[in-house]
């Protein structure tokens, strides 16, 4: 495995990144980078991050802050060790690098740039002031395909930009509510029906641990579509995983999509900013039959669809349903009360 170091210069709220754009045959062309390199043979990690700064820089490091030890698998580039730190005190002044162009930027403009995917977790990290031991970055070609921190797996999932098209990129879950963009969940209502026949939606009260919305009715099952995975795949995934419920594809009705947005500067900020894929389930379930999952569901009922749009309305049920999301699916509930 090969051994290198990666270094992240700070001054003045910007840090100091690397255009990679100089080097015959460079896996990181076109990508803008932190400064660092390969180990040479009796070094140690400080050693080989102190003379790639002044190498690449013309910078003299006063101090390396680790930040942790990033494990790099392709299967196009092989393995790699990565050493990460962080400099805030150098002296010197600032030079050509062979590899590339030096420019100082901006820490909130850092994540508009080019970047490795990975990098963009890592650098989070860094940015937030979080630390980590060890990260684990999995790559197929330039896409990646898998990450751990600390021995805990990273949720992954596909960017899109505001108007649905693909942005080209995966991150993290964390990161994509850190930063605000746009990604794709799946929405899935159980539909019933009582012995009148008027039809009845299944609600699940959101678990309390839940960071948001603890202990709120929501909708029958929904989530995050992971990267790479279809909206549909995703539907009948999460509604099995949530509540037990097994179906075929053939079951779910799809009713089209909505964006809803949603932001809480509290606690380090989360930004929501979702294309919702939205299905209709008919099942007459019941509720002693479903096998919720603690981490996410504590208790279901089923409600009369005209009662849960008046108490979502008049505010008399604890919720964190959407008004526009149940006159959405009217058409689809309304006009198909037999089951």
């Amino acid at each position: 495995m090969k051994d290198a170091t990666l270094c992240y210069i700070e001054n003045d709220g910007k840090y100091l990144m690397l255009l990679r754009n100089r080097k015959k045959n460079d896996p990181n062309e076109g990508k803008w980078i932190g400064v660092g390199g390969k180990l040479e043979p009796g070094e140690s990690p400080e050693e080989c991050a102190k003379r790639e700064i002044l190498e690449e820089t013309g910078l003299i490091a006063a101090e390396l802050i680790p930040c942790g030890n990033v494990y790099f698998r392709s299967d196009v580039w092989g393995e790699e060790i990565m050493r990460l730190f962080l400099v805030t005190e150098f002296e010197g002044e600032l030079t050509d690098c062979d590899e590339g162009e030096l420019h100082w930027i901006d820490k909130d403009d850092i994540f508009d740039l080019h970047l490795w995917d990975g990098d963009r977790i890592f650098l989070q990290y860094l940015i937030s002031g979080r630390h980590f031991q060890e990260m684990e970055l999995v790559y197929s070609g330039d896409r990646l395909s898998g990450c751990t921190v600390d021995g805990e797996e990273v949720e992954l999932i596909d960017v899109f930009n505001e108007d649905g098209s693909p942005a080209g990129y995966v991150a993290s879950r964390d990161y994509v509510h850190w930063r605000g963009l746009w990604h794709a969940t799946a929405h899935i209502w159980i539909v019933g029906s009582d012995e009148s026949g008027k039809p009845l939606l299944l609600l699940q009260l959101r678990a309390a641990c839940k960071r948001l919305y603890p202990s709120c009715w929501d909708i029958s099952a929904a989530g995050h579509i992971p990267a790479g995975e279809e909206a549909l795949q995703s539907a009948l995934r999460e509604v099995e995983e949530e509540l037990g419920v097994s179906a075929v594809p053939e079951e779910l009705v799809y009713t089209g999509s909505m964006v809803m947005t949603y932001d809480d500067d509290d606690d380090g900020g989360y930004h929501d900013r979702e294309h919702c894929h939205i299905y209709i389930l008919r099942r007459q379930v019941n509720l002693s039959d479903l096998k919720l999952q603690e981490s996410e569901v504590e208790k279901v009922m089923w409600m009369e669809y005209d009662a849960l749009v008046e108490a979502v309305k008049s505010g008399s049920l604890h919720h964190c349903l959407h008004p526009e999301e149940l006159a959405f699916i009217r058409p689809y509930i309304c006009n198909h009360i037999s089951l």
